[in-house]
C-alpha cells in the first residue's frame, strides 16, 4: 500500500515510500524533482526538544543546531547530566559533562504549571 503527498512546490502527487525519494531525504512533502531542482541541503533543521524535571509538569525547550552531529552530542550530555537512564539516582555521581561549548537557536519554550491544579 502506498502513501501518496502532494508536493510543497509543484503540487505534484508522489508516493512517500518511493525508493528514490527515502534515498534523497528532504521534507516529506518534497518530491524528488523539487529536491533536486533546490539543490543545497535537502535535509530539515535538527531540532531537539528537552524537558526540565521541575513540577508535574515539566518545561520543555525546542532547540535548532547546526548539524547533526551537534544535536547528537547535545542529545548525549543532557542524557548523561539529567540521569535520562538511571531513574532516581539522577546527577549523582561523578560521570557529568560539561554543559559549555555546544552552539544551538533556542526555538521554542513552553513553560509547565507550579502546582498540581494548574493554577500560576
Amino acid at each position: 500500500m502506498s502513501r501518496e503527498r502532494i508536493c510543497r512546490h509543484c503540487g505534484y502527487l508522489f508516493d512517500i515510500d518511493d525508493p528514490k525519494k527515502m534515498k534523497a531525504g528532504g521534507y516529506i512533502d518534497e518530491c524528488v524533482d523539487c529536491l533536486d531542482e533546490r539543490g543545497g541541503d535537502t535535509s530539515p533543521p535538527k531540532y531537539l526538544g528537552v524537558a526540565a524535571g521541575n513540577g508535574k509538569m515539566s518545561d520543555v525547550t525546542i532547540l535548532e543546531f547546526d548539524s547533526e552531529a551537534s544535536r547528537s552530542a547535545y542529545h548525549q550530555m543532557w542524557q548523561q547530566n539529567t540521569g535520562f537512564f538511571k531513574g532516581k539516582s539522577c546527577q549523582l555521581g561523578r560521570g557529568l559533562t560539561s554543559t559549555s561549548g555546544y552552539s544551538f537557536k533556542q526555538k521554542g519554550e513552553f513553560r509547565g504549571n507550579d502546582n498540581h491544579k494548574g493554577k500560576a
